[in-house]
C-alpha cells in the first residue's frame, strides 16, 4: 500500500510481520533487488520463493500462514493480529504438521487454559515481531545503536572550538569540513573523509565564515573578505558569488538556490548558486525588537526554510518561504534550528541540543522535545554549533564558550598578574586604560540576561564599577583625553555611539545615530572620535566624528578593502590602522592633520601580517599582533615631520580570543611599554573535542 501510495492500515503490519517471519524461517529476505526501486517492484509484482526450498522442515500449514500474511491485496490477508495469533496457536497446539489450522472466520468454542496460554504466547510473539518489523524498515544500514566519537584536528593544527570555529558534516555523511589554524596563524577550511585520518586544506578559503554544503556534498559555500563564495571539492579556487559584508549563515537547496544572511542587522537574501544579484527574502522589523535574521536552513521541499530572529529580547525560530512574504513562528526562546531526516527539528535551548518531531509538509511540531545533550544554562547560542547529515551523523560542538581572563604579561611574555577571575565569554572584553593608567574600561556580557555592559575597574583596588546597565549590548569603550567620560557603541532601541560619565552617574548621551559601528580612539586634543562603520559594499571603513561645529561625520578611509582598528599617535599626528589591501591584514600608518584629514605618504609597518595596533603613550613604540599571534614592537622616533620606524621585533606569543572581524582591540599597554593587559584564553587549544554521533536517532524515544 505504501509503495502504491494508498491508504495503509493495520493489515500493512500483518504484511510486515509476514516478511520478518519469512526471513526468520528461510534465512533470506522475501523480496530482494539491486536497488530500492527493484525491491519495491518485487513487492508489487513478485512472489517470494517457496519456504520448503530453503528449509525442508517447514510444514505446508506454516507456509500457508506466511503466504496469507504476504497477500498483495489487504482483504486477502489475516484481518487482525488476533486472527493471526489464533492461527499460529492452533498450528502449534495441534502437535502434528499435517493438521491444518482452524479457519479463523468460523465459530469456535471458548478456549481452555492451554488454549489461552497459546493465545498469550502467540499474541506476545506477534507484538514483538511487529515491533521488529517496524525496526526492520527503519533500521540503519550499519548499526541500530547511537555511537559517540570525538573529533580532534590533525597534528600541528589548532581548533579552539570558539565562536568562529566550525565542524560541518556533509549531507551524505561521508565528509567533514572544518576550520583550523596552522602554526603561522593561517586559518582556513579543511576537508576530511570520515573513514580516513588525513585532512586536505582548501586553497583560497582564508578566514572562512559560516561554511555550508551543497546538497550533493560536492561543493561548499562560505563567507570571506566581505564576499559570499563557493568552492568545488573537485579542485580549483573559490568563486565569488556576491558581496556579503559579514555573513551570518547560509543554506543551499536542490534547485541550486542559496539563501544567506549577508550581514548583521539585515534580513535574508537569495542568489543562484552560480552567482548574481542577491534578492531580499525577509526584512527585519525593529518594532518587534528584531535586530537581524540569520542561520537559514532549507526544508525538504526547497522552498520553505527555517531561520533565526535575533534581537534585544528575541530569540525565535520562524518558517519562511521563497514564494510568499508570510512567515510562521515555530519556536520561542530557542535558537538556532535545523531540519533533520526523517522528520526532526534540532535546536538549542538553555545550552542543550534537543530534537522534536516535525511535520515538514504541514510545518508543525509534534510531541515533546527530547534532550540529546545536557543543558549548560547558557541563555544565548551564537551561530550554529551543530550539523546533521541525511543518514544519521550528528556533529555537536557544545556551547563554544572559552574560559577567558584579563592577564598581565611583561615584555618577555611572563604572566605577572590577573584582573578578575576566569569567565566564559563569546566575545572579548576589549580593555582600554584610562589616560592616567589607574583604571581599565571593559565590556562584559552576562550570559544569563544576554546584556553586555561597560565597566570601569580600579586597577589599584581591583574594584569594578558598572557604568551602563541598559538592556542590550554596550561594547568597545574608549576614554576621553581627560579621563572623565567614555564613549561606546550601543545596540539598544537606537543604535549608535553613546557618551557616559566615567563616574557612572547620569544618563547616556546619544552622540551619533549610526548602524554597525565601533569607536576605536579619541583624539588627544578631544576634537575627534575615530570609529569604524560597516557598509554593504566596502565592508569596514574608518570615519571621524567632530565634536565641534556642525558635528557631521565623514569618512577617512572607505576603499573596497577592510580597514579598521584605527589608532591615533599620542601627539595626534599619525593614524595607524589594519587593512587587507595586500590580501592579508597588515598595519599601515598615515599622517593625520590638525583639521582631521588624512595626508599622503602611507607606510606599511608590519612585515608578515598584523592587527590590533596600539601606540605607547610616550610615542616611542607602536605595538601590534602578527598573524601567528606574536606581540610585535616597533621602535619609533617621535616628534619628527616624517614617521620614522625600525624593523618590527617579536616579544612573545599571545592567546587572544580574537573574533575574525572583531572591531575592538583585545589588549592595552602601560605608558612605559613594560606591561600588557591582554584578554587571554585559559586552557589549551583542542582541549574540548567535538562530538560525532553516529545513528543519533537511535537514542530517541518518539
Amino acid at each position: 500500500e505504501q509503495v502504491r501510495g494508498q491508504e495503509a492500515d493495520h493489515r500493512a503490519d500483518i504484511f510486515s510481520f509476514g516478511m520478518i517471519l519469512y526471513e526468520m524461517l528461510s534465512g533470506q529476505r522475501a523480496f530482494t533487488g539491486a536497488s530500492m526501486a527493484d525491491v519495491m517492484s518485487a513487492i508489487l509484482k513478485e512472489e517470494p520463493p517457496e519456504l520448503s526450498e530453503t528449509n525442508a522442515k517447514i510444514s505446508p500449514q506454516l507456509e500457508k500462514i506466511v503466504r496469507r500474511c504476504l497477500e498483495k491485496k489487504p482483504e486477502r490477508r489475516f484481518q487482525s493480529a488476533s486472527d493471526l495469533g489464533f492461527a499460529l496457536g492452533a498450528l502449534s497446539s495441534s502437535g502434528s504438521a499435517g493438521v491444518p489450522p482452524t479457519d479463523p472466520r468460523e465459530p469456535r468454542p471458548l478456549p481452555g487454559w492451554r488454549d489461552r496460554l497459546a493465545w498469550i504466547v502467540a499474541g506476545v510473539t506477534t507484538l514483538a515481531l511487529l515491533a521488529l518489523g517496524v525496526a526492520y524498515f527503519n533500521r540503519s544500514s550499519t548499526d541500530t545503536r547511537a555511537v559517540r566519537l570525538a573529533f580532534v584536528p590533525p597534528e600541528n593544527l589548532a581548533f579552539d572550538n570558539g565562536l568562529f570555529d566550525y565542524v560541518i558534516v556533509s549531507p551524505d555523511g561521508q565528509k567533514l569540513v572544518f576550520t583550523c589554524r596552522s602554526a603561522d596563524g593561517k586559518r582556513q577550511l579543511w576537508v576530511r573523509p570520515l573513514d580516513a585520518m588525513e585532512a586536505t586544506p582548501l586553497p583560497g578559503t582564508d578566514d572562512a565564515l559560516e561554511p555550508f554544503w551543497s546538497p550533493d556534498s560536492r561543493s561548499l559555500g562560505f563567507g570571506s573578505q566581505g564576499k559570499l563564495k563557493r568552492i568545488d571539492l573537485a579542485g580549483g579556487r573559490p568563486q565569488t558569488l556576491c558581496d556579503a559584508t559579514f555573513i551570518r549563515g547560509g543554506t543551499w537547496s536542490r534547485a541550486d538556490v542559496i539563501l544567506f544572511a549577508p550581514s548583521s542587522g539585515e534580513g535574508l537574501s537569495q542568489i543562484p548558486a552560480t552567482g548574481g544579484e542577491p534578492k531580499p527574502v525577509t526584512i527585519t522589523d525593529p518594532a518587534r525588537g528584531e535586530d537581524d535574521h540569520r542561520n537559514p536552513y532549507f526544508l525538504p521541499d526547497g522552498r520553505h526554510f527555517l531561520y533565526r530572529v535575533s534581537g534585544r529580547d528575541v530569540q525565535k525560530v520562524f518558517v519562511g518561504s521563497l514564494d510568499s512574504k508570510e512567515v510562521k513562528p515555530l519556536l520561542t526562546d530557542t535558537a538556532p534550528a535545523v531540519y533533520a531526516s526523517p522528520g526532526w527539528l534540532l535546536f538549542v535551548r538553555n545550552g542543550a541540543l534537543l530534537a522534536q518531531a516535525f511535520d515538514a509538509g504541514h510545518l508543525e511540531l509534534k510531541g515533546d522535545a527530547i534532550p540529546i545533550t545536557r543543558p549548560t544554562d547558557v541563555a544565548i547560542i551564537t551561530n550554529v554549533p551543530f550539523s546533521v547529515s541525511e543518514n544519521g551523523v550528528l556533529i555537536w560542538q557544545g556551547d563554544r564558550l572559552r574560559d577567558y581572563q584579563l592577564v598581565w604579561f611583561d615584555r618577555a611574555g611572563k604572566q605577572v598578574g590577573t584582573v578578575g577571575p576566569p569567565i566564559k565569554v563569546t566575545t572579548a572584553h576589549t580593555p582600554r586604560f584610562s589616560p592616567d593608567g589607574k583604571r581599565v574600561a571593559i565590556s562584559r556580557m552576562d550570559l544569563q540576561t544576554r546584556n553586555r555592559d561597560i565597566w570601569a575597574i580600579d586597577l589599584v583596588r581591583n574594584s569594578p564599577l558598572r557604568l551602563t546597565s541598559d538592556p542590550g549590548i554596550d561594547q568597545i569603550p574608549i576614554w576621553s583625553p581627560d579621563g572623565n567620560r567614555v564613549v561606546f557603541e550601543s545596540v539598544r532601541g537606537v543604535r549608535g555611539l553613546y557618551r557616559k560619565s566615567a563616574s557612572g552617574e547620569g544618563t547616556e548621551e546619544l552622540l551619533l545615530k549610526v548602524g554597525d559601528c565601533a569607536p576605536t580612539d579619541w583624539s588627544p586634543d578631544g576634537r575627534f572620535i575615530i570609529y569604524n562603520l560597516r557598509t554593504e559594499k566596502t565592508r569596514r571603513d574608518v570615519w571621524a566624528l567632530p565634536l565641534f561645529g556642525d558635528r557631521q561625520p565623514y569618512p577617512l578611509l572607505n576603499s573596497e578593502f577592510d580597514e579598521y582598528h584605527a589608532q591615533l599617535s599620542p601627539d595626534g599626528h599619525w593614524l595607524a590602522y589594519a587593512s587587507d589591501e595586500s590580501g592579508n591584514y597588515e598595519i599601515y600608518v598615515q599622517p593625520f592633520t590638525a583639521n582631521g584629514k588624512l595626508g599622503g605618504n602611507k607606510q606599511r609597518i608590519s612585515t608578515s601580517g598584523g592587527k590590533h595596533p596600539r601606540f605607547r603613550r610616550d610615542g616611542r613604540e607602536l605595538f601590534y599582533v602578527a598573524a601567528d599571534g606574536q606581540m610585535m614592537a616597533v621602535a619609533l622616533k617621535p616628534g619628527g615631520a616624517t614617521f620614522e620606524f625600525e624593523t618590527p621585533k617579536a616579544l612573545f606569543k599571545t592567546r587572544m580570543l580574537t573574533g575574525l572581524l572583531q572591531s575592538g582591540i583585545e589588549y592595552d599597554v602601560t605608558a612605559d611599554g613594560q606591561r600588557f593587559l591582554i584578554g587571554t584564553m585559559v586552557g589549551e587549544a583542542n582541549a574540548t573535542p567535538v562530538s560525532v554521533i553516529l545513528n543519533w536517532t537511535a537514542g530517541l524515544k518518539r
